[in-house]
């Protein structure tokens, strides 16, 4: 256990509500089945490069994930979020913060990325649809390594403010991913809100 992270997470809890919800039970189970089946999966080694995109704090994949692999990116538009995980969560922590929305931008090292993460599919565009600007003139699934993983997680909860793109289902949910993604995992994990949609894969080079 690291103590050092403990502390530091019980001393944002006292005072960041925020973070407290990043760490409840509903997105602890969602996180930890995901990350229940990437192990399973046996895809991540010492080498293996993961980007998080909409990654919040961080706050249970990063400790989850930090000893598989060999490098993890995160990536929020929220700069708050992004300095506080930064400097005073994961503050011992080699990984590397990026505060940007993930539509605006392509960045090179995306190329060897082994496994891109997105909880927070409801709260954007369609993954088909990243690009970046214009959409489709180089989409993602065109430059990435070649069959590289996703993991891709939404919900039916409508109801919730900056919700802005639910799905129903894993069936709604797959057409929201690029014609060349080719499906290893699909679940469905109920809480008391409504139903989260998982949807783990790779890119078909």
């Amino acid at each position: 256990m690291d103590l050092n992270l403990l502390r530091n997470m019980m001393k944002e809890v006292r005072e960041n509500k925020d973070f407290l919800d990043s760490m409840s039970p509903n997105q602890f189970l969602s996180k930890t089945a995901l990350v229940k089946h990437i192990t399973n999966l046996d895809i991540l080694n010492k080498d293996s490069h993961i980007v998080i995109w909409g990654s919040w704090y961080g706050s249970i994949l990063v400790p989850a994930l930090y000893d598989k692999v060999g490098k993890i990116t995160c990536i929020d538009m929220d700069p708050k979020v992004i300095s506080i995980a930064k400097h005073r969560i994961f503050e011992n922590y080699d990984v590397e913060w990026i505060t940007d929305d993930i539509f605006n931008n392509w960045r090179d090292w995306y190329k060897n990325v082994d496994l891109f993460i997105n909880t927070s599919c409801e709260h954007m565009k369609p993954m088909k649809e990243w690009g970046p600007a214009p959409q489709y003139k180089n989409p993602w699934w065109t430059r990435v390594k070649p069959n590289c993983h996703f993991a891709f997680q939404s919900n039916n909860m409508f109801s919730i403010e900056d919700h802005t793109n639910c799905v129903n289902s894993n069936e709604e949910f797959k057409n929201q991913l690029p014609d060349n993604a080719e499906i290893i995992i699909e679940s469905e994990i109920k809480e008391e809100r409504g139903t989260r949609f998982m949807l783990i894969g790779k890119i078909i080079s």
